[in-house]
């Protein structure tokens, strides 16, 4: 259950002074162990153990720009409100988990798993709970970045601005002569590029290409001899043909980043800004980390409220698009086509979804079904999941525990948009 308020909210001074000093005592002893608490957290960081999960991982989730260099991705436009409609059923549905049967609220308020959870329906939040974060608090998304990244590629696909189907050196001209040479956009933006730099091989791997990709960004402990994060992208090999096989390679989506900063003349998060955030209505600017010499952590970055990162999911069920993508234009972005998953992909998805199983993989989203229905993941148990047909999103944020388990939001966040309770 979420914590009560440390603070009290008035003292009442006709209590007296001896009552008002004790309470005042107590305070300060609550303030300070708070604080000191705070501290001690933040000086057991160190780049070998913040994404260890636990205390020390949702801490630094929640204060990313306190230990890495960001950039602002300013709220400039007018916010748009998100009208609350609360719906006590939602709040009841039933879910199973590895914990049993609970309703979902127990579930979201029991787990030490789940940060946060909003669940908008028609347009309106009908729930919203924050059983170890604060509404107006930013989260670390991690990799839902990516959607976000593939978005702004989408809009400027939208504009006539990019072809899909141009290889990437087109737009990003120091990949001539690389083994990226000749892969197209698409294929990229549906993580086919054959690229072998795949995060399977181990975030922690200090000898694997995602390590070296992430420590070049400054985001994880140097280990091997500095390089820039373009020369290390420039260097990578292909291990299969393109668009043979959906593979999660993060650098795909910093290729996609460096396509949008170069066609709109930008830094990315700026480019963002101006494609996404100040078309969502936006209540609050959110950050990007970069390394020190200004590179975007394209592939993962972005902290957001969690109110904003439901926002950005409503561009692909409002009528509007949210100005972001013209409706009538979404169904020629591929989200329909994208990659199939293998044969051990969709035996691994069985587990998840025994009976539902997505059918593919496009424009950086995880899954997509074949009704429409998407979503993406994020490390440590990020997630947001959008239902353009059934007019819902649902997005959430979480922390892994240290044995690296991860909440059960996205079946459950599966089954709440196929439930009844979203009919209209």
């Amino acid at each position: 259950m979420k914590k009560p308020n440390r603070f009290p909210a008035a003292i009442y001074f006709s209590l007296g002074t001896v009552i008002l000093l004790l309470v005042s005592n107590s305070v300060l002893a609550q303030n300070q162990s708070s604080l000191e608490d705070m501290r001690e957290l933040y000086q057991m960081h160190t780049p070998e153990n913040f994404d260890d999960g636990g205390l020390i991982s949702r801490y630094v989730w929640k204060n990313f720009a306190s230990f890495y260099p960001h950039a602002t991705i300013a709220r400039t436009s007018a916010l748009r409100p998100l009208k609350v409609a609360t719906n006590n059923a939602v709040a009841s549905f039933q879910v199973t988990t590895e914990s049993g049967v609970s309703s979902l609220h127990d579930y979201v308020n029991s787990s030490p798993l789940v940060d946060g959870l909003i669940v908008v329906a028609g347009g309106n939040v009908v729930y919203e709970s924050y059983p170890a974060m604060e509404p107006f608090e930013r989260h670390l998304g991690w990799s839902i970045t990516k959607v976000i990244v593939s978005t702004a590629l989408a809009a400027l696909e939208n504009q006539g601005k990019v072809d899909m189907n141009m290889p990437a050196e087109i737009y990003v001209p120091e990949l001539n002569g690389s083994q990226w040479q000749g892969i197209s956009l698409r294929n990229i933006a549906n993580m086919a590029s054959g690229i072998s730099c795949l995060d399977s091989d181990g975030y922690q791997n200090t000898e694997s290409c995602i390590y070296r990709y992430e420590e070049s960004l400054g985001l994880t402990a140097p280990v091997n001899p500095p390089t820039a994060t373009l020369e290390n992208l420039v260097n990578m090999r292909r291990h299969l043909p393109a668009g043979e096989k959906y593979e999660y390679v993060s650098a795909n989506t910093f290729v996609i980043g460096l396509v949008v900063a170069n066609v709109t003349g930008q830094p990315l998060w700026l480019a963002l800004q101006d494609l996404v955030w100040n078309k969502i209505g936006a209540e609050a600017d959110a950050l990007m980390m970069i390394s020190p010499d200004g590179t975007p952590a394209t592939h993962g970055g972005i902290s957001a409220r969690l109110r904003d990162i439901a926002r950005f999911g409503q561009i692909f069920t409002s009528d509007s698009g949210l100005g972001v993508i013209d409706r009538n234009y979404l169904p020629d972005l591929g989200l329909d086509k994208g990659v199939a998953f293998d044969t051990a992909q969709r035996e691994a998805l069985e587990q998840i979804f025994p009976s539902d199983i997505p059918s593919h993989a496009a424009w950086q989203w995880d899954m997509i079904w074949p009704d429409g229905a998407m979503f993406k993941g994020g490390y440590s148990g990020q997630g947001i999941f959008v239902d353009p047909q059934r007019d819902v999103v649902i997005a959430w944020y979480g922390t892994d525990s240290i044995e690296g388990e991860q909440n059960s939001l996205l079946p459950i966040a599966r089954q709440l948009a196929e439930s009844a309770l979203f009919e209209n």
